[in-house]
């Protein structure tokens, strides 16, 4: 007692120290985290973050990617007490996208606990039984088969006439490209598509356009993100889609036979009644039904809508690039009949100019951002279990090791010598691994199908006195051009 009377507070302070380290060095296997940048108590980087952000205007994907510049291309940073890992290239994104410990989703904040999670939000067995049943499903209907190529084209031609009847007016394309990429999702699910003049269906256009648009996508993961203002605007538009899609469903429940399919949601129905009868514990259920063709619906309308009015304002900001487009679709399709799936590989310089479009435009900079299952390793590093993992597709795709000059729009980055299309792996805008988006086969021939289309039958240019062409976006959980207006001129 007398010796721990004398010793000193600097010393008793040594030897405290001393131990905790002793302790944390003999328990067990050590954990190297990425390194990443310095964070406030409690807080972490946030606070940074959001300044860089909301006063900088600095979007997060290219955020990310400065980090990456000081720390390496796997960092690590706490949000709000939430430890975020960002994946900065592609050898990273590949294996860490392709690690089954990093492919469940972490919970949004958007999600009510009475509400299901659908195969979007859902992790573990249950996103693997809805993803596989949806799959299953949707394919039953031709979804992602050439046969489905005839679907696709219709809902074009109906988008071709009402843009006809504009007869070279100025419009904004925003609500008429997302009502059409729905519809073509909508005639499978709801077994309907919707008039462009629907009312009830413009206003629900409208709400998912703005959802999309209001927070940088990261943020709905964030335990913070509940005292967001904009989290409320969401709130109130998911209960109107909400609201909307189970109208559509009581509607189906009202007429539904048993084993007489006509849509993906009476065939959801049959299987609720199969499995309840097998498996009581079954994710495929009334709760999740909603929240399915909600999915459904934003991946069908979203990715497409958004990559089309990129590609539209593109064309008017590099006509030159658009005639050339003209000149490879009158040479190969002619003007008599209208562009086939079949025409694909005569169509080298149409093809690539999507392709660009894509990388250019990365409309989905950060993909859709995963958790951690159970503790793993990535690379020399230790991915804990519950951590945010969030894979920047914009950085990939504005490499400039993978991309000489990625901020210019240049569609022969997809070209060989020969003029031949050159796809490269490292153009990932529906992500990669065990959850890529599943609905890439449909969006990548609905994209196919539009842009040739329009482009055959129209010249996309600026009106005269519509404010200059800004290619700058507006990011949010997608990144979208700025509203604009457009002129479609009938080619002969």
């Amino acid at each position: 007692m007398a010796f721990i009377a004398n010793i000193d507070i600097p010393t008793a302070l040594l030897c405290i120290v001393t131990f905790l380290v002793l302790v944390w060095w003999l328990r067990g296997p050590k954990q190297t985290l990425p390194p990443g940048p310095w964070g406030w108590p409690l807080l972490g980087y946030l606070p940074n973050f959001a300044i860089s952000i909301y006063r900088k205007g600095l979007p997060p994907a290219q955020l990310f990617n400065s980090l990456a510049q000081k720390h390496g291309s796997v960092f690590s940073m706490y949000l709000a007490g939430k430890l975020v890992i960002v994946l900065n290239d592609f050898k990273y994104i590949k294996e860490g996208l392709h690690n089954p410990s990093l492919s469940d989703r972490p919970r949004s904040h958007l999600n009510q606990k009475d509400e299901g999670e659908g195969f979007g939000g859902a992790s573990g067995g249950p996103w693997k039984e809805q993803r596989r049943f949806t799959l299953t499903t949707l394919r039953s209907f031709g979804v992602g088969k050439r046969s489905f190529e005839a679907n696709i084209s219709e809902e074009v031609d109906a988008l071709a006439k009402e843009i006809s009847s504009l007869n070279g007016k100025p419009f904004d394309p925003c609500l008429w490209f997302s009502n059409a990429a729905s519809n073509v999702i909508c005639s499978v699910a709801f077994g309907k598509r919707f008039d462009y003049s629907d009312p009830s269906f413009k206003r629900l256009m409208k709400l998912l356009i703005e959802s999309f648009q209001l927070v940088p996508g990261l943020s709905v993961f964030l335990p913070i993100a509940k005292y967001l203002p904009s989290m409320n605007t969401l709130a109130r538009n998911r209960n109107i889609m909400r609201e909307f899609l189970g109208n559509v469903v009581n509607d189906h429940k009202q007429d539904h036979v048993f084993n007489d399919p006509r849509d993906y949601i009476d065939v959801y129905l049959d299987e609720i009644e199969k499995r309840q009868t097998l498996n009581g514990n079954s994710a495929v259920n009334d709760k999740n039904l909603l929240k399915t063709i909600g999915n459904l619906l934003d991946a069908g309308t979203e990715t497409t809508s958004t990559t089309l009015r990129w590609a539209v304002l593109y064309m008017m900001a590099f006509p030159e690039i658009q005639d050339r487009v003209h000149l490879e679709l009158d040479s190969v399709v002619g003007r008599n009949r209208l562009p086939k799936l079949a025409d694909k590989t005569e169509l080298p310089f149409t093809c690539a100019t999507l392709l660009e479009i894509q990388r250019i435009a990365s409309i989905a900079p950060l993909g859709i951002a995963h958790s951690c299952g159970k503790d793993t390793t990535l690379g020399p590093y230790t991915i804990p279990k519950g951590s945010i993992v969030v894979p920047n597709l914009w950085a990939v795709h504005h490499d400039p090791d993978l991309w000489p000059n990625p901020d210019e729009f240049n569609p022969k980055r997809f070209l060989d010598e020969d003029e031949a299309l050159q796809e490269n792996d490292k153009l990932i805008p529906f992500a990669i691994g065990h959850r890529i988006c599943p609905g890439e086969h449909l969006a990548k021939m609905e994209l196919y199908i539009f842009f040739t289309h329009l482009l055959h039958q129209f010249t996309f240019k600026k009106p005269d006195d519509s404010p200059s062409l800004s290619l700058t976006g507006v990011t949010g959980l997608t990144h979208s051009p700025k509203p604009f207006l457009v002129k479609f001129v009938a080619r002969d």
